[in-house]
């Protein structure tokens, strides 16, 4: 152990250095910070619960694991991904994480090159220069590939080969169960991107992308829905199992402990985030997950034979086939952002932007997001030690804990499971498992160890002059002990930014002076805008609904504003796929098809046609026939129009969009006013006659959708109320625009 000397050190210093060290540890045990995290006063379903059950986040200087019992022990990646699994369900309320979140992404992004980069001419990395031929025949060889792993899994099952996913039905509803928190964010790589922010150029690229999203939610459908389909999967398995952006499902009782599931659900959460800063990212980590694989085969057919429901999977392997599906829109979607970028800003920009379509693609590469079957699991005791670090490490301990035995048996002191003294008893030092554990635990010990860092870990400040274990180590041997030290810590973010052929901007430079016109996501950390919404508080809609007149004398640098921004009202709503399972929500999605001039939904799915269609008109199109009819110059995004036309109102509405949850109520009642806005220029002579039908058609489906989400509203007071606010307000900035 640690606290051991070399052999040949006299037997009383080693006592005396061992007792300074106990003390040391214990001391610093004392220092150690827990913080609760609550959400006001009183528990509800979506706080973190209270007592011995608390979620616990931790703060520099907690040594909470090295006193709680191994079962509570939370000090660890998986912890921390549960708990940013449920803030980034929760954003509008923990908008704090947004920084933690980016660096983590990056991270993410590095630790995926550094491991492609030992095979720099294979998988994506092979094609060095983008061509659409290049990457057409790689996403062909691929999709051959598995279905070639497939025909020999099938061949092994009729040689009589047992099943490689699970041994029994109770092996498979665990492999299930544990697969929930990704099946629970199904289709969120994707849940930020085309927001109206988006520059105009680049909408029909994340309109298509977005195809993908809506179709994953079952295009506004319960019963397609993804996550849904996989709720009701889990109804017969875990009845008790609660839903996903909730506090208590992250909760230590249902027993989801499986890290690479939830490493991979928050890679899924944090990916399209920041959708304007990494669009090409989002785009190769969809283009590559989207791809049909040999595991979700697999697990069809063996969920089959075992008399489980298999439609899920089975739903996957059509909805993602390679011809009219989703790989093959995420391949389309891919070639039309590299072709815009070399036809806008030259080749040397495309292929920069295709080295960051690779990184996203080889995250979801080396991200292991299903859970292994606990028959079919493999010693990890097989690739032990895994590095020239943990060698050196463990070589080192070897020699020390010979001596070091017995030394401690007056000592409680405890790091992670095992007491110090049970750590170095000779025969159980000998087992590989042992060693293993206990490099793990001694890892998670803080303040002791700082992973990555070793300059601030207190281990080595000990082992320096100065410190009460000087002269304990060798010099060779603490220098061994840094390299191990600085092994643990994250990858090095340099390595994307050097990939990807950009200047670092870290988080900090990315946060100051956020425009919430073309950055995304802005969440101010007090939520005025609904406070000053409060002096239009009425509890009902007039009846009949007033209409509204258009004029020849149009107010265009009112309406154009209010037009180009009002699109962002309901964006966030179904940004989250976990939120997506109500009846508003659905409709809310088949709401914001019609604004984005998706074709009206049908019993099948549209895949490829849709992105085929050449006729796409939205919102955002109509807008800019209006600005083009009234001979003014064309936007090329939101921060365009807001700038050539300022609008406090506009941007209003872009602040209220962001805290979606809590403003919900208004937020449709301001969309329910500007449909009342479109029927009336359906009407008027501001648009051809072409656009005019297709804005009428597109208000018909929108108010439809708003009725079901009103008839839900009706049954809140509170939000009913404040549904009419939003309308009033809205009505009264859409009928100054005329007169």
């Amino acid at each position: 152990m640690l606290a051991s000397i070399d052999i040949s050190t006299p037997f009383i210093l080693q006592v005396l250095f061992i007792a300074i060290f106990a003390l040391a540890f214990i001391r610093v045990n004392g220092t150690g910070a827990i913080r609760i995290l609550k959400d006001g006063t009183r528990e509800r379903k979506d706080e973190f619960p209270r007592g011995p059950i608390s979620k616990i986040s931790y703060v520099e200087g907690d040594t909470a694991t090295q006193t709680m019992p191994e079962g509570e022990r939370g000090v660890d990646e998986m912890q921390l991904h549960k708990d940013l699994y449920f803030k980034l369900q929760n954003l509008e309320r923990y908008p704090e994480i947004l920084p933690q979140s980016r660096d983590l992404l990056i991270s993410l992004f590095s630790e995926a090159l550094e491991g492609a980069r030992r095979k720099p001419k294979s998988g994506i990395l092979s094609i060095e220069h983008y061509t659409r031929e290049g990457l057409v025949n790689f996403m062909k060889n691929e999709n051959c590939k598995t279905t070639g792993q497939w025909e020999q899994y099938l061949a092994r099952r009729k040689a009589g080969w047992p099943r490689e996913m699970f041994k029994d039905r109770e092996e498979a509803n665990w492999w299930l169960k544990q697969y929930a928190p990704v099946k629970y964010v199904d289709g969120a790589w994707l849940g930020h991107i085309n927001k109206i922010t988006t520059p105009f150029a680049l909408r029909r690229v994340t309109k298509d992308a977005w195809q993908i999203l809506s179709e994953e939610l079952g295009d506004g459908d319960l019963n397609k829905n993804h996550v849904n389909v996989y709720h009701e999967l889990m109804k017969g398995i875990e009845p008790g199992l609660p839903e996903g952006d909730t506090a208590d499902f992250i909760h230590p009782r249902h027993d989801l402990n499986e890290p690479q599931v939830w490493k991979g659900a928050v890679a899924q959460l944090l990916v399209s985030l920041f959708p304007h800063e990494f669009l090409p990212e989002v785009l190769g980590f969809n283009m590559h997950y989207e791809g049909l694989t040999l595991e979700t085969m697999k697990a069809t057919k063996e969920l089959q034979e075992l008399k489980l429901n298999a439609y899920y999977f089975l739903l996957h392997i059509s909805i993602d086939n390679a011809d009219s599906g989703h790989t093959a829109i995420a391949m389309e979607v891919v070639i039309r952002y590299i072709d815009h970028i070399q036809k806008t800003q030259g080749i040397p920009a495309a292929q920069r932007a295709w080295k960051r379509v690779q990184t996203g693609f080889l995250l979801s590469e080396v991200l292991v997001t299903s859970p292994v079957s606990p028959s079919l699991k493999k010693s990890a005791t097989g690739s032990f030690p895994s590095n020239v670090h943990e060698a050196e490490m463990i070589k080192i301990l070897e020699a020390k804990a010979s001596v070091a035995h017995k030394i401690h048996c007056g000592s409680r002191m405890k790091i992670g499971r095992r007491t110090l003294v049970d750590w170095l008893e000779p025969d159980a030092f000998a087992s590989k498992q042992w060693q293993m554990d206990f490099l793990n635990d001694l890892s998670n010990t803080k303040l002791w160890i700082c992973k990555g860092e070793s300059s601030k870990s207190k281990i080595i400040q000990e082992l320096s002059w100065g410190g009460r274990m000087f002269g304990s180590f060798t010099q060779t041997e603490v220098e061994a002990v840094k390299r191990w030290i600085d092994s643990l810590g994250n990858p090095d973010p340099r390595l994307y930014w050097s990939f990807v052929g950009q200047s670092e901007t870290t988080s900090d430079q990315a946060f100051q002076g956020r425009d919430i016109r073309t950055d995304y996501p802005v969440i101010s950390r007090t939520p005025s805008s609904k406070l000053q919404l409060t002096r239009f508080s009425i509890t009902s809609l007039p009846t009949p609904a007033p209409s509204i007149k258009t004029a020849e004398s149009t107010n265009v640098s009112r309406l154009l504003p209010l037009w180009f921004t009002h699109p962002c009202l309901l964006e966030s709503l179904v940004c989250i796929p976990a939120k997506t399972t109500t009846k508003t929500a659905c409709s809310i999605i088949r709401f914001l098809r019609a604004q984005s001039g998706f074709g009206i939904e049908s019993p099948g799915v549209a895949g490829m046609d849709e992105v085929r269609r050449t006729e796409c008109i939205g919102l955002v199109e109509l807008g800019l026939e209006m600005a083009q009819k009234f001979g003014l110059s064309m936007p090329r995004s939101l921060k365009d129009v807001l700038e050539n036309w300022p609008s406090e109102f506009a941007v209003e509405m872009l602040h209220l969009s962001m805290r979606p949850i809590e403003n919900a109520g208004i937020l449709l009642g301001l969309a329910n006013a500007f449909v009342s806005l479109h029927g009336a220029i359906a009407a008027s002579s501001l648009l051809s006659a072409a656009s005019r039908e297709v804005l009428g058609q597109m208000a018909c489906r929108e108010q439809d959708c708003l009725d079901i989400c009103l008839e839900e509203l009706k049954q809140d007071k509170l939000k009913y109320a404040e549904f009419c606010t939003g309308h009033a307000l809205g009505m009264k900035q859409i009928e100054a625009c005329f007169g």
